[in-house]
């Protein structure tokens, strides 16, 4: 089979930005299939298609174009890559690992069948049944519906009976019920495959949530060695059982000084924005080597720290920043601001993981005032 040479992304935002942008230092030609012409990279690159990324007459006619398709979004039919998979079509990560990392349930029984660690999870189909389980558990409970949530959307904390009524999906989808956890840390391990089975991963990060939503990143970790060692290795465990190729991010819980899964995603990773600036291959160019067969990248630190904040709410900041130092960098997305929303994201480095994120900090709140970051 020849290497790809034209790479389709399935979804026109950030992901795709910032994947077309290492497609081409790869010397990679790609093709955006867009739901509309204002999703940003529609905007910033020309002729992009139009079309449903569930439809599978899109996805086909789309397919027709490219050598591979992959993906910037979990909003996907894994059905219909399944049907495209069988008519020839490469699809990467695969449809059988997108089936996995968009579906939540799924994920708890790979995760349970291979005996990882998880919090304890009630399964359930409406919402009596899960006032029920919430009531179970007496510290609090966590919903979270099987599909169609990320960024805090799907998810439901503190539930009450009344709450529970009005905030259970309309639509068919399991929902995992769980403890309220006495959380210690969080932390995610960015690993990529290559379609030979080749497995290259990222120091772990750590990571911090806001709302439902992470909010800081960090690298080093500042966690155990033991800690990230059982982290890359059952990510790496993952990868393997659903066969995914290109990125694959898992994201952990540590409670007690226990590490608990929370949840995949096959595809970069806001996580993994760090290695732009922190690693020696990022996270979007090593996805896009694996997609189209190339050689994957060096993946450890060329920094000795680096911090990253996420840009979320209404303001969309200056649109000059004047001259950036070396060691902070704004990437703005280009979105029109609305409340919860990543809008971009700001990383400094440094030779003290503390120093980095305050360097990070002061940055958002110098830029978000229209100044200068010195």
């Amino acid at each position: 089979m020849k290497t790809p040479s034209t790479v389709g992304i399935v979804g026109g935002g950030q992901l795709a930005v910032m994947m077309i942008e290492a497609a081409r230092r790869l010397g990679l030609e790609t093709r955006i299939l867009a739901s509309s012409p204002d999703e940003v990279a529609a905007r910033r690159w020309s002729d992009p298609e139009l079309g449903d990324a569930r439809d599978l007459d899109d996805l086909r006619r789309f397919a027709s174009t490219c050598d591979v398709i992959t993906f910037d979004h979990e909003l996907v039919n894994s059905f219909a890559l399944a049907i495209l998979e069988d008519e020839g079509v490469i699809v990467r990560p695969g449809a059988s690992a997108l089936a996995v990392a968009t579906d939540k349930h799924r994920q708890l029984l790979l995760f349970s069948e291979r005996k990882l660690p998880l919090p304890e999870t009630v399964i359930v189909h409406d919402a009596d049944e899960a006032i029920e389980a919430a009531r179970t558990f007496t510290d609090g409970a966590v919903l979270k519906a099987a599909t169609g949530g990320y960024d805090g959307r799907g998810v439901l904390l503190h539930p009450d009976d009344e709450t529970i009524r009005k905030w259970y999906p309309v639509r068919r989808t399991p929902v995992l019920v769980q403890p309220l956890l006495a959380i210690d840390a969080e932390c995610a391990v960015q690993l990529v495959r290559a379609p030979n089975g080749q497995i290259v991963t990222y120091p772990v990060v750590r990571t911090v949530q806001a709302n439902g939503m992470c909010s800081v990143v960090h690298v080093p970790s500042g966690l155990s060695r033991e800690i990230e060692e059982d982290a890359v290795s059952i990510a790496c465990l993952i990868a393997e059982a659903i066969g995914v190729i290109g990125v694959l991010a898992v994201e952990f819980f540590i409670s007690g000084g226990r590490l608990l899964l929370n949840e995949i995603a096959a595809r970069p990773h806001n996580s993994g924005h760090i290695t732009l600036e922190s690693s020696r291959t990022s996270q979007f160019e090593n996805h896009m080597r694996a997609v189209a067969g190339h050689p994957l990248g060096a993946t450890d630190l060329s920094v000795p720290a680096a911090a990253m904040i996420n840009i979320v709410g209404t303001c969309d900041g200056p649109h000059s920043f004047g001259i950036l130092p070396p060691d902070v960098a704004v990437h703005l997305y280009g979105k029109a601001p609305r409340p919860g929303r990543k809008l971009g994201h700001i990383t400094a480095v440094d030779s003290d993981v503390d120093r980095a994120i305050e360097r990070a900090t002061v940055g958002l709140e110098l830029m978000m005032k229209g100044e200068v970051v010195s």
